[in-house]
């Protein structure tokens, strides 16, 4: 059976026992110094997550399994999904439970493009500054948003939230009316090249590590 791509969370991340995690929005700038000492900084390309990861000590046959899962990877060639192992739930719902089967979805999106609200969500239902939300958006190829949240927010009797701030910026293709997800919300990731490791930590266990950055293509 062929291997399907991105990997899938069940496919992958969550067969990840990650025992630390350095979990970062990180910015694509450059600066110029003026004579008058003004400094003055410039965008040059879209704010991308990247993720520097540890797992803790897996036995052998365990770390082998999961190597040959990266290594279907190709280097940096295929995509994963991969979610912030500290955060797999809004603080407020901590197993997921309150949202149960519920399906929220983006009820108005702000002309500043850094704002959004929610609907379909259930009455009191409250997200946290430092929560995540992701989505898809977009077509050929399908690509995966992923958004910390930056105001705190409370749905009302109808299941809407008031517009709240996200970061990053919200992109161009995205749409009222999209599924949200709040569980286990994810980034499309790649491998950063030469980084993943996984040397031996004694007769029976192995350490793995790995670096990745999120990919708006594919």
């Amino acid at each position: 059976m062929a291997i399907i791509f991105p990997l899938s969370i069940a496919a992958l991340a969550d067969k990840l026992p990650i025992e630390s995690v350095d979990w970062k929005l990180m910015e694509q700038q450059e600066l110029s110094g003026l004579g008058s000492g003004e400094v003055l900084a410039a965008d040059l390309g879209p704010r991308l997550w990247e993720a520097q990861a540890q797992l803790g000590q897996t036995y052998n046959d365990d770390a082998a399994e999961l190597q040959a899962l990266f290594e279907t990877l190709d280097g940096a060639i295929n995509p994963f999904y991969l979610y912030d192992p500290r955060k797999p739930f809004p603080r407020s719902d901590p197993t997921g439970a309150i949202l149960g089967a519920t399906k929220p979805k983006i009820s108005s999106i702000g002309s500043n493009m850094k704002s959004m609200s929610l609907e379909a969500l259930p009455d009191g239902y409250v997200l946290s500054v430092g929560d995540y939300l992701a989505f898809d958006y977009g077509t050929n190829p399908v690509r995966r948003a992923l958004h910390r949240i930056c105001e705190a927010a409370t749905a009302n009797s109808s299941g809407v939230t008031p517009v709240f701030e996200v970061r990053p910026h919200v992109r161009p293709g995205a749409t009222v009316g999209t599924e949200v997800m709040l569980k286990k919300p994810s980034a499309k990731v790649i491998l950063i090249p030469k980084s993943f490791s996984a040397p031996s930590a004694g007769a029976l266990t192995s350490t793995i590590s790995f670096q990745v950055r999120q990919t708006l293509s594919q």
